[in-house]
């Protein structure tokens, strides 16, 4: 992918991925908050009512946001995961799991 292309869609996510960083760092204070490790992640111990609307909403704004990406920039699923997880590791490095 050319380096203008690359910086192109990381400004048009500057400006539409605040709802989808909100969800995110609200689920990594529930995940602080219930005490589970990076490591609970992959198989969580149980199943908190407002994790899991939290995950399904994050879910639901992650393809509206890809799809409206998508309609601009026609990449796959895959590279606008290349552009999100970034900014979702800045928000780790912000709320760090036991």
């Amino acid at each position: 992918m050319s380096d203008i292309r690359q910086r192109t869609i990381d400004k048009f996510l500057d400006s539409r991925d605040k709802d989808l960083m909100d969800i995110y760092y609200s689920l990594r204070l529930m995940f602080m908050r219930e005490g589970w490790s990076e490591k609970d992640l992959e198989k969580p111990p149980y199943y908190p009512k407002d994790i899991m609307k939290g995950f399904q909403k994050f879910s639901d704004e992650q393809s509206r946001l890809f799809f409206e990406i998508q309609g601009f920039f026609n990449l796959d699923f895959n590279e606008f995961v290349s552009h999100i997880q970034p900014r979702l590791l800045k928000i780790n490095e912000k709320t760090p799991l036991e």
